[in-house]
């Protein structure tokens, strides 16, 4: 593998993995609480756009506590600290990418076994020295309907989310329990999460566990801060310009648009990108304070840079600096 390949999955706001058929019965999917969406979307149902001049208050999410997770015995004998823990996950943030995205088998169906509470997918085990992954986690896109599964080292996941505990231990499937002769040694010799060989030519049994992430084109944005923790990076992604602008139906009775229509455009798709990104952060009930302070600077920069592309057009409402009623624009 061309290590100097840049691993991110949808670097260019593609997803790597497997698109699904809509869930079974035995699936277990883990979802976020119902109901009305903590940050509205910015076009109204009369055709209007509505961007707020400041995002929702940061959530006020419980952090994880190191001593509630059923981590693996290696790692509760070391007394190291979430923090501790975190950090050297993070600085492997690459190498855990790479074996995520060479394990196979994602796609298989899946099969029941007592030993588990979760179905099982025979994977294939990514090339040594990777890191063998613990968990299939298998994603449901709210707003697109689109379902698909890729291979996690679950303790990253378990550690930032307080919604994903389960994936803090690496399953071992007991010879009893075994679907079959060989699947008993599929798991038998766990690895460290961050070190440790995996033998070439040999199958995994993966548990898999589902969730519902609001939006699916932000999650690179936010899988990529979930495996390194750069807020450098995060703010960078989100102030970038889009590679592509949303098109407009031609319209020859329609005066001619704007020059300042293409910054407009621009800086609403970032702004919106923020939002998503707010979403899934928010649906995986994250803690972490420089996520969110992040968002929030970058959010902030670009609504001030749309004030003042906006300002004096025709049709666009500015608010003051200071919040109006409804803290918003129309």
């Amino acid at each position: 593998m061309d290590g100097s390949r840049d691993c991110w999955p949808g670097g260019d706001g593609t997803l790597s993995g497997v698109l699904l058929r809509p869930p079974t019965a035995s699936a277990q999917r883990l979802s976020p609480s119902a109901g009305r969406s903590p940050f509205p979307p910015f076009h109204l149902p009369d055709g209007r756009v509505r961007v707020p001049i400041s995002l929702p208050p940061n959530p006020d999410f419980m952090p994880v506590q190191m001593d509630e997770l059923d981590v693996d015995d290696e790692l509760a004998k070391s007394g190291a600290t979430l923090e501790f823990t975190l950090a050297a996950l993070h600085n492997s943030a690459h190498t855990l990418v790479q074996a995520s995205q060479a394990t196979g088998g994602q796609h298989n169906a899946p099969f029941s076994t007592p030993a588990s509470p979760y179905p099982l997918v025979r994977c294939t085990r990514p090339p040594a020295p990777f890191p063998l992954p613990t968990h299939l986690l298998e994603l449901q896109f709210e707003d697109t309907d689109e379902r698909y599964r890729t291979p996690v080292h679950g303790l990253l996941w378990a550690l930032q989310s307080p919604l994903l505990p389960q994936l803090c231990r690496r399953f071992v499937l007991e010879p009893s329990s075994a679907h079959n002769d060989g699947d008993a040694a599929l798991n038998s010799h766990p690895q460290p999460p961050v070190a440790g060989a995996a033998p070439e030519g040999h199958e995994l049994l993966l548990p898999l566990v589902t969730f519902a992430i609001p939006c699916r084109a932000a999650w690179p944005l936010l899988h990529r801060f979930l495996h390194d923790g750069s807020a450098a990076s995060l703010l960078n992604a989100l102030l970038a310009p889009p590679d592509t602008l949303p098109t407009r139906p031609f319209d020859p009775r329609a005066p001619r648009p704007d020059s300042a229509q293409p910054v407009l455009d621009s800086l609403l798709v970032r702004l919106m990108r923020v939002r998503e990104v707010w979403l899934d952060a928010h649906a995986l009930e994250l803690s972490d304070r420089h996520l969110w302070d992040t968002l929030e600077r970058a959010y902030t920069t670009l609504v001030a840079e749309l004030r003042d592309a906006a300002a004096g057009l025709p049709d666009c409402a500015v608010p003051p600096l200071v919040d109006d009623d409804d803290g918003s624009r129309s």
